[in-house]
């Protein structure tokens, strides 16, 4: 039997006859799956956040795609939202998720599946660790308990990555990414801590911490530009500069990252800190980024971006970074809020003028954040009572129009007061600055702009929105 019949007929069986145990092949690199409820009739694969290909669901929403010439190590895959894989030369993997509960269901078989089921069970660990670490108030121990704490939960992935290695023949680079995985999360916390401990005076809880508690870093890479796709390692690179900025200015100023101070400091930081071009690139904007899409501060804002562009080399990011500037000029305070076009349950077709008229705040949410959807529509529902001058917008990207009504009715959302965004993310990008979520829109009766870079979730947000009632 052809390697491409084999594959066709594991995907026509829904996967099943697709072992962990399938043998690697000379015939060529194959991933397909099935997308269960899928959004979109296409699947998107990425390597080194550029694009290898986008590959389309056939009728019964599967597909069958030979990667040409492929490079051994991580790449992303996205549908509505997206996951890491590993792929090496000849593996023929095949995968299963459900949209409903993307990495709940996500499951892979054929040559290559074993190393990707672990990095998804690593991940839903993460996921699980951080919802223990809030109901337990982990970050608010004092640091030797904090130490055991997650001491613990290392020794816990890591059991489950010694066994698999015991269980399983990988090469030398997998071994890297899995142990990449379980430690570098673990920086990450470690270095997030005194920035989460309140309760105490920040800058006198850092000045007490025992020197040894950072003892890890001696064993940091800061410029391996192969783990770049970890979230793990990402999560460690950022937090890292988010304290080491903090301690160049932490005798003058309070804590905070979206501050001009913090974000000059930080830039500065890597610059100084980083070698690789791709790791500083991938720090620098993300930091820029954050910045021009949560401030409202121009004069700031221009100042940092005058400085990532004098720096950055990438035409790419470049781009990216000008266009948010650019678009930032639509959504300043007091201008009245671009007028996009926007669809009701019922189907029809309105605009900002339209559905404004009265004080509102603005959110958006996307099925491939589930939780966040769910717990923005949650907390909507009770500032509104709370504040009952405003009223709230909740504005769904990203998904198909009936995935979006499904959505509402599966979580009982208010449909009166949930709309659907007609064009692409790109459009709201370039129309409202939009490359976050986390973004809520705070506009007057007559959609002027009272704060165009609040967020919902922010502890200052009901603040923001009394002030938007006294203006």
């Amino acid at each position: 039997m052809s390697i491409k019949l084999f594959l066709a007929t594991c995907l026509s069986l829904f996967l099943i006859g697709c072992s962990e145990k399938a043998h690697k092949t000379d015939y060529g690199t194959y991933l397909g799956g099935e997308i269960v409820n899928p959004t979109s009739n296409f699947v998107v694969l990425r390597k080194n956040d550029m694009l290898v290909d986008t590959i389309r669901l056939d009728q019964n929403n599967r597909f069958l795609y030979e990667i040409q010439d492929p490079e051994k190590g991580l790449y992303q895959i996205f549908h509505n939202e997206g996951q890491i894989i590993y792929l090496e030369p000849n593996d023929s993997i095949m995968l299963r998720v459900n949209t409903y509960e993307f990495d709940e269901t996500l499951t892979f078989s054929g040559y290559g599946a074993p190393q990707n089921n672990l990095m998804v069970e690593l991940f839903l660990k993460n996921e699980h660790e951080n919802e223990l670490m809030l109901q337990e108030e982990i970050y608010q121990q004092d640091p030797e308990t904090f130490n055991r704490s997650i001491a613990s939960l290392k020794q816990e992935r890591q059991a489950l990555v010694d066994d698999f290695f015991k269980k399983n023949t990988t090469d030398n680079y997998f071994e890297k990414i899995a142990n990449t995985i379980v430690n570098y999360d673990f920086y990450a916390r470690k270095e997030v801590y005194p920035m989460s401990h309140f309760g105490v005076d920040r800058v006198t809880f850092l000045e007490s911490l025992p020197k040894s508690f950072y003892d890890y870093r001696e064993e940091v890479d800061f410029n391996d530009a192969s783990l770049l796709e970890l979230y793990s390692y990402q999560r460690f690179l950022i937090n890292y500069f988010n304290q080491a900025a903090f301690k160049d200015y932490y005798k003058q100023e309070a804590y905070d990252p979206l501050s001009f101070t913090h974000n000059l400091h930080k830039l500065r930081l890597i610059e100084t800190e980083v070698d690789n071009d791709s790791v500083e690139s991938f720090l620098l904007t993300r930091t820029i980024r954050d910045y021009l899409a949560n401030s409202n501060d121009k004069k700031g804002g221009q100042t940092l971006y005058d400085m990532y562009m004098e720096r950055i080399a990438s035409k790419d990011d470049k781009f990216i970074i000008k266009s948010l500037y650019e678009a930032n000029k639509n959504i300043e305070t007091g201008k009245r809020i671009p007028n996009e076009k926007l669809i009701n349950i019922d189907s029809d077709t309105l605009n900002f003028d339209a559905i404004i008229n009265r004080p509102s705040f603005i959110f958006f949410w996307s099925s491939s954040r589930k939780s966040h959807a769910i717990r923005a529509q949650k907390l909507a529902r009770s500032l509104q009572k709370k504040y009952p001058e405003y009223t709230y917008i909740a504005i769904n990207v990203n998904d198909t129009f009936e995935h979006w009504q499904k959505t509402i009715t599966r979580y009982n959302f208010d449909v009166s007061k949930q709309y659907y965004f007609t064009d692409k993310f790109d459009e709201l990008s370039k129309d409202l600055a939009l490359n976050s979520l986390l973004k809520t829109f705070i506009v007057d009766r007559n959609g002027i702009i009272i704060n165009a870079h609040a967020n919902i979730f922010s502890s200052n947000f009901e603040n923001e929105l009394l002030q938007g009632l006294n203006r």
